[in-house]
């Protein structure tokens, strides 16, 4: 049995129905929750009116007759003055009937509904808020403080977090001091700082914080975010434009003295004018000039006084160009006014509109400033202009100026005009590089930078490319110089030295001639030394062997070695003659012939060794080839270089000659390609051309032929190269001298 008198003593709202629905016992605070008098009540009646009061727990009370589960829920019922009380109830079966255990939660309810109206007003407000719990030390934010501090709504804020997002200085220092205080000393505070988003962006914000103590110490501090920025930055802009509006004020007041002290302080003549041409005030300086003072001058028509009484023709200027400036239109030109003295003086007159807020002409101002010293200086400068004009253009020399740094043309006279070939009008629009050639450029850019660190550079040799992109040899001197504008500006002087060059190129010639001569004499010394010395001896030694033999046989033996030493040492003249010959004709005819044609004869000549050996000939060379050449040399040559392709023929192999030719830098190269035993060049190159060398044993080789060929071509100024492998061929190069 439930312990009934316990029950009532409870603190809490308790109840006992039985199964009936009769109220059996309750506890006092049961009574006092539903403000019923425990007397005035009849208990088995009590169900009906807690039917008017709660229908939530009295449907629960009826189905709690039909089930053992505990039954929990809330409801709610009126007190007086509409005020509802909300309460959570539990309905537990017992052996007696249900215990109802009843729990207040008006205050609960309450603080939810509170929750929501905050949450609304915030939202409107845009007031973000926030909860810091000090000794759990957790931080709690609305969504609107994240959104204020551009967070994601997954960010967890903690306190050391939220002091990052505050500006570095006076910003972090009061909100972290703020906070401090608002724990240690139990201080609220109200700031506006500045904060550092999470996307980096910066706005002001107001930092609101309460504190809630026990036993005096803080537990929880409860604040407010406001995003101020608009607002604060409102109030800045209007407390900059109030600052700036008494600066200018003062300003005003300043510069109107200071203006009356410039405006008669200036060395230029200043004066205003109303629209009717008549003068509004005039500074000192005008007045001095002119011996005036203000009652002269001021009311009066600006070209009735007596600065413009120098001639009509100056009044009558002076009154079209009012007219245009009065429309609007600012007028500068050199005037002629009249001094003190009467004498006329020029200066720099201006007359310039100044508009009204409609954009209407409301009065000009007229300056004035003395030029006389320019005009003079300027009259001498055209005289200088004109005498350098003329010396730029008749000089025999190039002069260019070119932009320093872009290097387009800017000025040139025509002597270098002339050298490249260009008008004026084409080189305006080229640059410096554009006539240098290109292997060249980088010496150029060198010679520019020497200039700009240095201001001079030069004289060195270079080259132009003219309008026929040929080379044109100069001397150049480069130096830099500075405009009035400040632009670098680099003037040259160009001199064409193509006939110089080509003196060079003459006498470099005749020095290689001579040399060449020289060298070729000092050889031929030493091979008639050598030869003639060999042939000498043979004879000597023959004579005296001669002389002193006995026998007639042998004797008779002893004058025919003397007769075969005597047919050599003809030969050996006769060879020495022909190379004698070769290099003292210095008047040789020459003549133009048909390489392909002499290469047919020259074949044709020797047809029955060709046959003889069936040698086959591959004649590539085109029908349109000519050639300035002795003839006779050219004959001489082409046999020695056939005969010798035949003559030293691979013992393997019938012969076979290939002829091409080409065209290379002012030479006819003829090519003549054997298939015969081939030259070890790496052992007898150095000799190939020599006069008596032979590298194969033949008993027919004299080694003469490619001596005299070698000398034969050299003195038509053309050279002779030979690549060659042993076993496999030899190619000779013939260059034939274009220019010869």
């Amino acid at each position: 049995m439930t312990n009934l008198l316990t029950m009532e003593q409870c603190p809490a709202p308790m109840a006992l129905f039985d199964k009936k629905l009769c109220l059996l016992t309750a506890s006092n605070a049961w009574y006092d929750f539903f403000s019923i008098s425990k007397e005035s009540i009849d208990k088995k009646l009590f169900f009906e009116i807690l039917q008017k009061k709660s229908s939530s727990l009295s449907n629960a009370l009826l189905y709690a007759q039909n089930t053992s589960e505990i039954i929990e829920s809330e409801d709610f019922f009126y007190k007086s003055q509409n005020i509802a009380v909300w309460f959570l109830y539990k309905i537990q079966a017992s052996e007696d009937g249900f215990l109802v255990y009843l729990e207040d939660i008006s205050a609960k309810k309450e603080n939810e509904k509170n929750k929501i109206f905050l949450a609304q007003t915030s939202t409107v407000a845009c007031i973000g808020t926030w909860f810091f719990d000090v000794e759990n030390d957790i931080l709690e934010w609305s969504p609107i403080t994240r959104e204020i501090f551009e967070v994601p709504s997954n960010f967890i804020p903690t306190i050391e977090k939220t002091f990052s997002f505050f500006k570095e200085g006076i910003h972090i220092e009061k909100v972290i001091n703020s906070i401090n205080n608002a724990i240690e000393k139990g201080t609220s505070f109200d700031y506006e700082v500045l904060i550092i988003t999470q996307k980096e962006n910066e706005k002001w914000v107001r930092f609101r914080g309460d504190i809630e103590q026990e036993n005096g110490h803080t537990k929880k501090i409860y604040g407010t975010l406001k995003d101020i920025d608009h607002k604060k930055n409102t109030e800045l802009q209007l407390a900059l434009k109030e600052k700036q509006i008494k600066s200018t004020k003062r300003a005003l007041s300043e510069n109107k003295q200071v203006f009356k002290s410039i405006f008669n302080s200036t060395f230029q003549f200043t004066g205003f004018l109303n629209i009717k041409g008549r003068l509004i005030d005039i500074n000192e300086p005008a007045l001095s000039f002119g011996g005036l003072q203000s009652e002269d001058v001021i009311n009066k028509y600006f070209w009735d006084t007596y600065w413009w009484k120098s001639s009509d023709k100056e009044q009558k200027k002076l009154k079209r160009n009012f007219k245009k400036a009065a429309k609007g239109e600012f007028i500068r030109y050199e005037a002629k006014v009249l001094d003190k003295n009467k004498e006329t003086v020029y200066v720099d007159f201006s007359l310039k509109p100044v508009f009204d807020e409609k954009k209407r002409v409301n009065f000009l101002i007229a300056e004035g400033r003395i030029i006389q010293e320019m005009v003079e200086a300027r009259k001498k400068l055209k005289e200088s202009e004109k005498l350098h004009k003329t010396l730029l253009e008749l000089s025999p020399t190039g002069l260019v100026l070119n932009d320093a740094l872009s290097g387009e043309f800017l000025d040139m006279n025509n002597s270098f005009k002339n050298s490249t070939g260009y008008t004026t009008q084409e080189l305006l629009k080229m640059t410096h590089l554009d006539v240098v050639p290109k292997d060249e450029k980088n010496k150029e850019l060198r010679a520019l930078k020497e200039v700009l660190n240095n201001g001079k550079y030069g004289p060195y040799e270079g080259h132009y490319l003219n309008k026929n992109n040929e080379l044109v040899p100069t001397l150049n001197t480069r130096v830099l110089i500075t405009n009035s504008s400040g632009r670098k500006l680099i003037w040259s002087v160009i001199q064409d030295i193509t006939h110089i060059k080509k003196k060079e190129e003459e006498l470099l010639e005749v020095i290689n001639v001579a040399s060449e001569q020289n060298n070729r004499l000092l050889n031929f010394a030493h091979i008639v030394s050598h030869n003639l010395r060999s042939h000498a001896s043979n004879f000597s030694m023959l004579i005296e062997l001669l002389g002193v033999e006995e026998d007639v046989f042998k004797k008779v033996e002893i004058i025919e070695m003397l007769n075969s030493a005597s047919s050599n040492m003809l030969e050996t003249i006769a060879n020495l003659n022909e190379i004698i010959a070769i290099n003292t004709n210095l008047n040789i005819k020459t003549e133009t012939v048909n390489l392909k044609e002499e290469i047919d004869e020259a074949f044709t000549n020797i047809s029955e060794l060709i046959k003889g050996t069936f040698t086959e000939v591959e004649n590539n060379i085109p029908e349109n080839v000519n050639i300035n050449v002795v003839k006779a040399y050219l004959e001489s040559i082409l046999l020695n270089i056939f005969t010798n392709a035949i003559k030293y023929k691979a013992p393997k192999r019938y012969p076979k000659i290939t002829i091409n030719c080409e065209h290379v830098k002012g030479f006819t190269i003829l090519s003549v390609t054997d298939n015969g035993l081939g030259i070890d060049l790496e052992k007898h190159g150095h000799k190939l051309f020599g006069m008596y060398k032979t590298f194969h044993g033949n008993r027919d080789a004299r080694g003469i032929g490619l001596f005299i060929t070698k000398n034969q071509i050299e003195a038509m100024k053309g050279k002779i190269e030979a690549e060659s492998e042993l076993d496999k061929g030899t190619t000779f190069k013939i260059y034939f001298n274009e220019n010869y």
